[in-house]
């Protein structure tokens, strides 16, 4: 033991200039950076408390709601159609009837390698947010580009 702990610095050094040593070849293809700024799918869910415990917290549920999306790119503008499913399960009428326009929760798909931020006091991703008034998003691609999205809800229809 007192053997290899005499060559411990050495090691180190070793093990160091290991892995800052670059295994690239030069000479690799330059691509261009991503310039995609599109939002591809708005998703649209309900989260409540559901009826199972954990640690006695009650476990989030989360319900998908039905959305189809129409895109106006002239006006970067996301038109969404939302529609609440049919009570099922722990989703039941009491807990639909809760599901308001005001209280829903956006995720996105957008463009590869880019980044999308909140605008003009929208709602952060990840919280609740108010689909009764238009929602702007800024998205940035890799090569620096922006866009502005405008998400409204055409119609929200809880049949």
């Amino acid at each position: 033991m007192n053997r290899i702990a005499g060559y411990f610095p050495e090691l180190c050094l070793v093990l160091v200039s290991t892995m800052l040593t670059s295994c690239l070849k030069k000479g690799l293809p330059e691509y261009p950076e991503w310039d995609g700024t599109n939002i591809d799918n708005v998703y649209v869910e309900y989260r409540y408390n559901g009826p199972e415990q954990f640690g006695g917290q009650p476990i989030v549920v989360i319900k998908k709601l039905d959305v189809v999306k129409t895109v106006d790119e002239p006006n970067s503008t996301l038109k969404l159609t939302i529609t609440v499913p049919a009570a099922s399960g722990s989703f039941n009428a009491a807990e639909r009837a809760k599901v308001l326009q005001n209280n829903l929760w956006l995720y996105m798909d957008i463009s590869t390698a880019a980044t999308i931020k909140p605008v003009a006091g929208s709602s952060k991703l990840g919280d609740p947010t108010n689909l009764t008034v238009p929602q702007q998003y800024e998205v940035t691609a890799a090569n620096g580009s922006k866009k502005t999205w405008t998400i409204v809800v055409t119609a929200f229809n809880k049949p």
